[in-house]
């Protein structure tokens, strides 16, 4: 079921990070900016890395052979709606049809799920009761929806890629949100589903390059949100009771 609330990583040890990364998939012709959601996928497995990867159905309708491929790799693959298009609520107070943007999209990715287990994450972040009430009513299509799934830690990556910011800033200001808080989630794009500018200068890939030996020589660990999905699932059972 869909929570009221929106989980984050409170419940993590210290010192534990949860790496996520938004709107993609997306591959660039070449080796400058752009998205390169595969080679990250696999930069994290050479590492040991377990992400989640909140694919919007819409681009894994033009790309499919990557969510295999980073599935394949070992990350999880999230439902990030099908268009991001509007934030949810307010589709849902226009009366717009937010039951196939998310059933859509749980069409592409369910054979890369286990358990029948979906995580979800809200476009933008924004959520509602509202819309939670609407999903659990509606969606019946039998699997299981954790979520949404928020973050503790923005990156702002993608303000670095729309201004022409450095890979090395971006890792920098990273590094200084995770000290302050000892880890949670983090929200970083291997793409961007809407402006064509920040996509075609997406640095991510060489963000991580830069942000993943710096957390590991500070005693960080790595945990993908599977790792704790008893604790979601604690917590949205105490919201539904």
């Amino acid at each position: 079921m869909f929570s009221d609330q929106q989980f984050t990583g409170q419940a993590l040890p210290d010192k534990t990070i949860c790496l996520t990364f938004d709107d993609g998939p997306g591959e660039s012709k070449d080796n400058g900016p752009g998205p390169k959601t595969v080679q990250l996928a696999q930069y994290l497995w050479e590492q040991g890395i377990c992400a989640t990867f909140f694919m919007v159905g819409k681009f894994i309708d033009k790309y499919p052979s990557i969510p295999q491929e980073v599935s394949r790799l070992g990350h999880i693959i999230g439902n990030h709606t099908y268009s991001h298009q509007q934030p949810l609520p307010d589709q849902l107070t226009k009366g717009e049809d937010i039951i196939s943007e998310i059933e859509t999209t749980d069409q592409l990715i369910k054979q890369y799920c286990t358990d029948n287990t979906i995580y979800f994450r809200a476009p933008w972040g924004i959520w509602s009761a509202a819309v939670a009430a609407h999903l659990n009513e509606k969606i019946n299509n039998g699997l299981l929806h954790i979520g949404p799934v928020n973050w503790d830690i923005d990156s702002n990556d993608w303000a670095y890629w729309r201004d022409g910011g450095s890979a090395e800033d971006c890792a920098q200001e990273c590094l200084d949100k995770i000290e302050e808080l000892k880890g949670g989630i983090l929200l970083m794009h291997d793409s961007t589903a809407d402006i064509d500018h920040i996509r075609e200068n997406n640095h991510t890939l060489e963000t991580i390059k830069i942000l993943v030996p710096q957390l590991k020589a500070l005693g960080y660990q790595f945990a993908g949100l599977d790792k704790f999905s008893l604790t979601f699932l604690g917590r949205l059972a105490t919201t539904r009771l």
